[in-house]
């Protein structure tokens, strides 16, 4: 079996309030699959963000370790790119120059940059829209820009922190089908966060359920909907019986755990 391109291992984070000490995350480990697309489900306060920061490299943990790729994670770099709930665009950029600003840092040449930027706004559907300033778009085609740019720095994996939770549900529903295929297209390894139960086991090829704090990992549940769905087909595989049964399984870990 092939090493885990992500190994998080009894990782734990305290931080000081003016109460005492809190403990975030207790003991928290897990491997990561290259192609895997994992997301995180649990009740507010379980530190699902705060996973997500230290493996971003944003923050480090009071114990344990995270590597990637067997190297271990001393702060942010582009192999780990993240995307936020509200997309961190420049407005003073254009959408094109937007996804070419990490590849610009890394000091790519030109024509290799515009290569990156048409490629990844193809992906996204939003070549047309390449001229215009960000705060021109809808807050869905923005949260496309903000996917197109993390993929042009070609990351290992990208880190989702509830991208889709500002939304109204159509668009929601429009967009997590766009990521499906922007992931099966790609093969990227994908670490999404997300309050939506159904969402989760929608997109997830594995559920992973936390604790109420001090978050721990409750349960790793496989689910299958990802790689079957496709072609508009998300209202029939959320009404299916597999689906709502997988829905009450992870519901019922956090329904049980809940104070």
């Amino acid at each position: 079996m092939s090493r885990p391109i992500l190994e998080i291992e009894d990782v734990a984070l305290e931080y000081a309030s003016s109460d005492g000490p809190i403990t975030a995350l207790e003991r928290v480990t897990l491997g990561i699959e290259g192609g895997d697309f994992v997301c995180v489900v649990g009740p507010s306060g379980c530190g699902k963000t705060t996973l997500l920061r230290i493996i971003a490299g944003f923050i480090p943990p009071s114990a344990g370790s995270v590597r990637l790729d067997g190297a271990e994670i001393a702060g942010p770099d582009h192999q780990r790119g993240v995307v936020f709930q509200q997309p961190a665009l420049f407005p003073w950029l254009t959408v094109q120059e937007n996804v070419e600003f990490g590849p610009k840092m890394r000091r790519l040449p030109a024509p290799r940059r515009g290569e990156l930027a048409e490629s990844y706004l193809r992906l996204v559907r939003l070549w047309d829209f390449r001229a215009k300033p960000p705060y021109e778009l809808s807050g869905g085609m923005q949260q496309r820009v903000a996917i197109a740019r993390v993929l042009a720095n070609d990351p290992r994996i990208l880190l989702m922190d509830e991208p889709f939770g500002a939304l109204d549900a159509l668009t929601r529903e429009h967009l997590q089908e766009e990521l499906l295929k922007i992931w099966k297209v790609t093969g990227k390894t994908v670490f999404f966060i997300t309050h939506s139960v159904e969402e989760a086991c929608y997109l997830g090829t594995r559920v992973l359920v936390m604790s109420p704090r001090p978050g721990r990992v409750l349960a790793a549940i496989e689910a299958p909907f990802s790689r079957q769905a496709g072609n508009g087909s998300s209202r029939a595989v959320k009404s299916s019986p597999e689906f709502v049964a997988l829905r009450e399984q992870v519901l019922t870990y956090i329904w049980e755990e809940e104070p």
